[in-house]
C-alpha cells in the first residue's frame, strides 16, 4: 500500500495494483474494437477535463473545476516545505522501540525491494554507501549505524563484508523510517522519494545534514527547491 495511508490516516483511499514488468505480453496482441473503443473515449475525457495527468506543476494548475480522476507522477513535482513541516508533525513522537541515542546516530535508508527484480533499475550498490558512511565518518563521530531497508536480510548480507564498524538493520514502516533519519546525526538516503522527504525535513525543519546520490540530486533539487551546504551528493556506481 502506498505510504501515505499510514500517515495520513484520516482519509479514504482505494488501491488499484496495475503495475505490469516490460515484457509482459498481453493474451490478445491485435487491437481489438474494445480497446480502440476506450481509447478514444479516455482521449476525449483528457481532452475536456474530465480526467487529466499531474506528472508535473504545471499540468497541475491547469486541473477544471469539474476533473474527476487524476493519475499522475510524483518526480517532478515540487514537494512545497509546507508540506514537509506538516509531514514532520505527522511523524513527531514515533520512533522505534530498538532505536536510541538518535543524536549519534548515522541512519541509512536503503530501498531494495521491487528493485531486486525489475530489469531496468537496480539498487544503489551497498558499496557506494559504505564507501559514503566511511568518508563522512572521517568527520563525524557516529556512535550507532542503523540500516532502514524493506530487504533487511538481503541488505545485512550486502553491508556485512564492507563496514566492520557494528550495524543495526531494521524492516520498520514507513512512519518510523521518517520518524527516526529526520533526528539523525546524519542521514544517508537512496534512489527513493521516502528518502527525498526525509533529507528534505532534515534541511528544512532541522537544518541537519544528509547524502542523496548525484543520480537523483537534480532531481531533489528541482522537486523541492532546496539547495544548500547541508545537502551532498555521492556517486552510485562503485
Amino acid at each position: 500500500m502506498p505510504e501515505v495511508t499510514e500517515i495520513f490516516p484520516e482519509f479514504e483511499y482505494e488501491y488499484e495494483d496495475d503495475f505490469r514488468q516490460k515484457g509482459e505480453k498481453l493474451v490478445q496482441n491485435a487491437i481489438t474494437y474494445k480497446s480502440f473503443f476506450r481509447s478514444t473515449v479516455k482521449k476525449i475525457l483528457y481532452t475536456i477535463g474530465f480526467m487529466a495527468q499531474c506528472d508535473d506543476d504545471f499540468a497541475t494548475k491547469r486541473l477544471f473545476p469539474w476533473i474527476v480522476s487524476i493519475r499522475g507522477h510524483y518526480s517532478y513535482r515540487t514537494i512545497n516545505s509546507f508540506f514537509l513541516i506538516r509531514l514532520e508533525e505527522r511523524c513527531r513522537g514515533i520512533q522505534d522501540s530498538n532505536v536510541t541515542d538518535l543524536a549519534e546516530t548515522c541512519i541509512v535508508h536503503y530501498r531494495l525491494g521491487d528493485l531486486l527484480v525489475i530489469n531496468e533499475k537496480s539498487p544503489v550498490s551497498a558499496l557506494s554507501l559504505a564507501s559514503e558512511y566511511l568518508k563522512i565518518k572521517d568527520q563525524i563521530h557516529f556512535a550507532n549505524l542503523i540500516v532502514f531497508s524493506d530487504s533487511p536480510t538481503e541488505a545485512r548480507l550486502r553491508f556485512s563484508s564492507l563496514i566492520s564498524d557494528k550495524i543495526l538493520v531494521l524492516d520498520s514502516k514507513t512512519a518510523s523510517v521518517i520518524a527516526n533519519a529526520i533526528r539523525a546525526k546524519y542521514f544517508i538516503g537512496t534512489s527513493s522519494k521516502i528518502s527525498f522527504w526525509i533529507a528534505g525535513i532534515r534541511e528544512v525543519v532541522y537544518q541537519s545534514p544528509s547524502s542523496l546520490p548525484l543520480e537523483n540530486f537534480d532531481q531533489y533539487i528541482k522537486t523541492t527547491r532546496e539547495n544548500s551546504d547541508l545537502l551532498r551528493p555521492y556517486i552510485t556506481n562503485l
